[in-house]
């Protein structure tokens, strides 16, 4: 994001973007504070923090565009973009009807998908509301156009976004819109091979052939990992992926916005216990996929709630039920192992995990069905570390959850 910063810097002359994180709202408030005063915008994600968000709340009432994606309800609350805002249950307060049918399309009729169904919605909506009258229509086209490059990640699509925010509403520059840069919104990744995996299947029967190291029996495990860290080339991936390979563990790195995780899990991924129980007649998941893969074992890398993931809600349980069911028929080992990301490594080496951060692993998770929880290692600076023996020790506790099942 700095670099974003210093290249839009030279491509739209007299725009500014100040760059921070989550923790120097704690280390350096007035810094914050003082880049907060005054300013045209505010743009904010993944901030869940209660003190944090309730201070923010606060300082940015005044700002005029206000942008906040995947955050506490409370915060994307204040979203604003000309006519276009937001409640503070994280709804529109008035989409237009004909927006209202569209979006219902998207969800297949289940509560659960409507997040899924939304991001859908992001890659033709544009499209769709501009044949819709209206400034309020335009707002909304415009915060879904922003949201659309933001949620595809990249250096690229991130600095289109902020220079067609200040184009539509800051001051008109002479930059030149740029097509959206796409990657796919979930897909298979592995550091050796060029490019991502369409599903699975196909991801399985690569990876058979070219990790020759590992017997034809080792146990497949699903491994669910954050899109822009893919996206973004965050190392640790490439090294957990490597660790879990040294163990003779076979990863499916599949990728997601955190959203779609139930829908991965529940149509994409089954078991020998699911298997089973759909010959006896018993089919507890009827959009299961016929290409789906079997596997062992499933690892989120990611936290929150497995229904909604970081963009859902904070609320412990409210889709409690819907994983409960989606986990019990798979009936394999279900844990969260993921850097901490809410604070860095010399604050967990001293105080241990924290409030917010252990909701995010640990207390959420659990009501859903998850049996272990592993700190893979967190944040040094504005990089992610990988601790190496926190990454063996969940390799070892995976074998023998595995192990357990398979006596």
């Amino acid at each position: 994001y700095r670099r974003v910063a210093k290249s839009l810097a030279k491509r739209v002359p007299g725009l500014e973007l100040y760059v921070f994180s989550d923790r120097d709202i704690t280390t350096n408030k007035a810094r914050v504070e003082s880049a907060l005063d005054g300013a045209d915008a505010f743009f904010g994600s993944l901030l869940f923090d209660f003190d944090q968000v309730e201070w923010l709340r606060e300082k940015i009432d005044s700002i005029p565009l206000r942008l906040v994606f995947e955050s506490s309800l409370e915060l994307m609350g204040k979203t604003q973009i000309g006519t276009f805002q937001m409640d503070p249950s994280g709804k529109s307060k008035g989409p237009p009807a004909p927006v209202k049918a569209i979006l219902s399309k998207f969800s297949g009729g289940k509560e659960e998908d409507k997040m899924v169904g939304y991001l859908s919605f992001l890659k033709i909506g544009p499209k769709l509301l501009k044949w819709l009258p209206g400034k309020k229509v335009r707002d909304l086209r415009n915060w879904l156009t922003i949201y659309s490059y933001w949620n595809e990640g990249g250096e690229n699509n991130v600095e289109q976004a902020f220079a067609y925010l200040c184009d539509q509403y800051i001051f008109e520059t002479t930059s030149k819109q740029e097509a959206l840069v796409e990657t796919p919104p979930t897909g298979v990744y592995h550091p050796n091979h060029k490019g991502y995996f369409a599903n699975s299947g196909e991801y399985l029967k690569w990876h058979r052939k070219n990790c020759s190291v590992l017997p034809d029996d080792a146990p497949v495990v699903a491994l669910l990992l954050y899109r822009k860290h893919v996206i973004t080339k965050q190392i640790y991936i490439d090294q957990l992926i490597g660790w879990f390979e040294d163990a003779g563990l076979r990863p499916i790195p599949i990728f997601i916005n955190g959203v779609e995780a139930h829908t991965i899990v529940r149509d994409q991924l089954t078991t020998n216990h699911e298997q089973a129980q759909r010959q006896l007649g018993n089919v507890q998941v009827p959009s299961l996929r016929p290409d789906a893969v079997q596997v062992e074992a499933i690892v989120n890398t990611i936290g929150f709630p497995l229904v909604g993931g970081p963009a859902g809600t904070m609320e412990g349980g409210r889709q409690a039920e819907v994983a409960k069911a989606i986990l019990s028929a798979k009936n394999v080992p279900y844990t969260v192992a993921a850097p901490l990301l809410i604070q860095d490594m010399a604050g967990w080496t001293r105080d241990g995990i924290g409030g917010l951060q252990s909701v995010v692993l640990y207390s959420l998770p659990e009501l859903d069905g998850a049996i272990d929880t592993v700190a893979l290692g967190g944040l040094v600076g504005d990089d992610i570390f990988l601790a190496g023996e926190r990454a063996q020790a969940l390799t070892k506790r995976l074998w023998k959850w595995i192990n357990l099942r398979r006596k």
